[in-house]
């Protein structure tokens, strides 16, 4: 997140965009696995969602997703969020 955040630019936002929310997306759907692969049509509701985030248009999802959900909460629990790393790093 930190790296789209940045002021340079020169790096591939769109594909940073893309991996983080497809990281909050893989990080959710382990704790909800087991319910969800229940509902027929599952696999391919996520497949097409991928792709929907993946897809080089103006309608991309990762980048509605990022500025919609992720970044706000981001934005609101950063220095939470620092703390919490930073604390992990001094442990490990």
């Amino acid at each position: 997140i930190k790296a789209i955040e940045s002021p340079n630019k020169d790096d591939d936002t769109q594909w940073l965009t893309y991996w983080v929310v497809y990281g909050v997306f893989s990080i959710a759907e382990f704790f909800s696995d087991i319910f969800l692969s229940w509902f027929p049509f599952y696999y391919m509701i996520k497949c097409a969602f991928l792709l929907w985030c993946m897809a080089p248009s103006p309608s991309n999802g990762a980048e509605f997703l990022y500025h919609r959900i992720i970044r706000p909460f981001f934005l609101k629990h950063e220095a939470q969020l620092d703390s919490v790393v930073k604390d992990l790093k001094d442990k490990a």
